[in-house]
């Protein structure tokens, strides 16, 4: 039966059965209940005692309650409401105490979470330096390796036999290869200390993708990939960083390129609106797996992330985009779907000539954006 009642009325037939209901020095409920039930005997004995016309006194007034019993009913009055009350009061402090508690255990877990932030903050910074230091360490010695590498492939003296001319050009690519990287973990480094910077000025987005496109020609020569550049004829000047685009692109690219089977294609394709004009980079390829799709421009983010990845890549390209886009005022996003392939597309200002001039967007040597 107990059970049917609402949880306050479990609590307060709860209540009565605790010693602090009773506790009149310590639950001062118990005294204001009472206090509350005081009047209703005062006030029924004092209405018998006025109509009988008695004197007030002691002995009239117990005569008066053993005369009509009821008033016996009234004078537990007071003791019933010191009880209700009080069990209010228990039910009351119960509570109290128990949100002291869940405070005192949020001031906790809050300082605990202060110091576990203060921890990751420290080695992030940790990280950030090592980052730094690391990558330029491995800088200087890998240019040296690479002029030696260009020196010997011009074996001026033709003592180099086919077979280790061969295994020159691989430890080129594998050189190249790890420049790259390390470039990657430089533009990271300074994406996280806030000290990326894109110089926007009027750019020309069609030769930045003749560039892009002389670059990975080999590329896609050998993957068997075929181009599709369906760019306008003429495109209107954007506000951007070229190298950095070219960055943009070449990353955008070498995914298609490398996700993209033998046989497929890759597409180039822009639209121009008022303000922005809209690049886009489709290819054929195996496409994202729709749960993956929010995490895809996140640091250090694989889609494959297992031990045997079949493709390379350290997954900064996407994120290190990204920051490259949002520092010139735009956005980019993906469209795929498992096996239908992907198209990344990211929109750029379209430059105004005076006005974007008056409002000082126009790099002028000093005018760099930072990456905060």
């Amino acid at each position: 039966m107990i059970k049917l009642f609402p949880p306050i009325v479990k609590e307060f037939l709860a209540a009565l059965g605790k010693g602090y209901t009773y506790a009149i020095r310590k639950n001062h409920y118990v005294v204001f209940g009472i206090l509350w039930g005081l009047p209703i005997p005062v006030v029924t004995i004092s209405m018998g005692i006025y109509f009988n016309h008695l004197p007030v006194s002691l002995g009239n007034i117990i005569a008066h309650i053993l005369s009509y019993p009821i008033h016996l009913l009234f004078l537990l009055h007071p003791l019933l409401f010191g009880i209700v009350f009080g069990a209010m009061g228990t039910v009351r402090e119960e509570k109290e105490n128990a949100r002291l508690a869940f405070e005192n255990s949020l001031l906790l877990a809050n300082e605990e979470l202060k110091g576990v932030n203060k921890k990751l903050q420290e080695l992030d910074e940790l990280k950030d330096n090592f980052l730094s230091i690391v990558s330029h360490e491995l800088l200087t010695p890998l240019t040296t390796i690479q002029g030696y590498i260009t020196f010997l492939k011009e074996d001026k003296a033709k003592s180099l036999i086919e077979e280790h001319v061969e295994e020159l050009g691989i430890i080129e690519d594998e050189a190249d290869h790890l420049k790259n990287l390390i470039e990657e973990l430089m533009d990271l480094s300074k994406i996280e200390a806030g000290k990326f910077e894109v110089k926007p000025v009027p750019a020309d987005m069609r030769d930045v993708v003749k560039k892009v496109k002389m670059i990975f020609e080999p590329s896609l020569k050998t993957n068997r990939i075929i181009l599709e550049d369906r760019l306008p004829a003429s495109i209107p000047l954007v506000l951007a960083d070229a190298n950095r685009i070219t960055q943009v692109f070449s990353n955008l690219l070498n995914n298609a390129i490398k996700f993209t089977p033998s046989g497929g294609r890759v597409r180039l394709s822009a639209l121009v609106a008022d303000e922005k004009i809209t690049f886009c980079v489709e290819d054929t390829g195996i496409g994202i797996p729709k749960d993956k799709i929010n995490r895809i421009f996140d640091k250090f983010y694989q889609v494959d992330s297992t031990t045997r990845r079949r493709f390379g890549g350290s997954g900064l390209g996407l994120a290190i985009t990204k920051s490259i886009i949002e520092l010139h005022k735009g956005r980019i996003w993906v469209e795929s779907a498992e096996g239908a392939g992907s198209s990344f597309c990211f929109e750029l200002p379209r430059y105004r000539g005076a006005h974007h001039a008056a409002r000082g967007q126009v790099e002028t040597g000093s005018g760099a954006m930072q990456c905060l």
